[in-house]
């Protein structure tokens, strides 16, 4: 009898246990409750660098954008330095190029000029000549010497000269034309030379600027991992932080099908004590039956057992971590 005794008394406990936990924590049949939680991220190093300054301690508050470690890389600093000074130099060669193409151009004009300038003059002493002729000739001779002036020597040599002064303009145009196709392909590989260079430089800038370690959210710093002046390799952490508000709720699904909260459900979550603080939020994900936090414990003998069910919220709440929330 007292054997069958301790028996009923076990299974009134256990009834009692199932009624506790479906009356008490379940919530309503649309409701269950849960806790905010904030998951710490860290700062990390994108190569290997040296700790400049350190600008923050454990336990600091932080604002979005504010300055938290500075990094500097001597071996990155050299490469921007050779890459500047390669760019200036390239750039100060395309304007000397430039300048010796206008230089060589004038000399190409200046020296056709003196070429054609002889050849003017020769020009100018046979038509002289061959006025000189004709008034000589016609004090001595009335005969229409027509046909002999087209075909004189003089006539065909002052020809000749225009055909080479006209050559010569041509020779000067090819030349200057040739100067400056010369130059536009020397210009386009010192463009692209340096195009290139200000690209990688640009990249060096931005791994540089990268060094320069800011607040991405408000939070805490929750650690500070190095010190100043130590140096840090590749992907160390340098710090890691809790965000001020909470990004992911966890609640505790009680008596309830999972299948009333499927993946990808927007559900609202509100404050226990503040009813009126609502925000969005989707559900990620579950988790295993486990015991609920002490914060969700009713102030009974029994423990509560339920579901975890993970929902992502946004940042921009006013929630604290470990807040108890409701899930409708």
């Amino acid at each position: 009898m007292r054997i069958n005794g301790f028996y009923a008394l076990i299974g009134l406990l256990f009834v009692g246990m199932l009624f506790i936990s479906s009356f008490f924590f379940k919530g309503s049949s649309n409701s269950t409750v849960g806790i905010t939680y904030a998951k710490e991220y860290k700062i990390t190093s994108e190569k290997s660098a040296l700790v400049k300054s350190i600008r923050v301690v454990p336990g600091q508050q932080i604002k979005e954008g504010d300055l938290l470690v500075e990094l500097q890389s001597n071996g990155l600093e050299i490469e921007i330095e050779k890459m500047t000074n390669r760019i200036a130099v390239l750039k100060s060669e395309q304007i000397e190029k430039s300048k010796l193409v206008q230089y060589e151009i004038e000399l190409i004009k200046a020296q056709n000029s003196i070429e054609v300038e002889d050849i003017d003059s020769d020009i100018a002493q046979l038509k002289s000549q061959m006025s000189l002729n004709q008034v000589l000739t016609k004090e001595f001779t009335t005969l229409d010497t027509t046909i002999d002036k087209m075909g004189s020597p003089q006539v065909l040599k002052v020809n000749s000269l225009l055909e080479q002064k006209k050559n010569r303009e041509k020779a000067r145009d090819i030349k200057i034309k040739d100067v400056l196709l010369e130059n536009t392909t020397e210009q386009t590989l010192l463009k692209n030379q340096i195009g290139l260079l200000e690209r990688e430089l640009e990249l060096s800038m931005n791994e540089r600027n990268a060094l320069t370690k800011v607040a991405s959210s408000d939070g805490v710093v929750e650690s500070v991992l190095i010190k100043s002046g130590e140096q840090v390799n590749a992907f160390s952490p340098l710090l890691s932080i809790n965000p001020k508000h909470p990004t992911t709720v966890v609640g505790y699904l009680i008596g309830k099908n999972e299948t009333n909260l499927p993946i990808g459900k927007v559900v609202e979550v509100a404050s226990y004590e503040f009813r009126n603080t609502v925000v969005s939020g989707t559900v990620i994900g579950y988790g295993s039956v486990v015991q609920l936090p002490e914060i969700l414990q009713k102030s009974t003998a029994v423990n509560a057992f339920g579901r975890e069910v993970f929902i992502a919220i946004s940042a921009d709440n006013v929630f604290a971590t470990g807040e108890k929330v409701l899930i409708h």
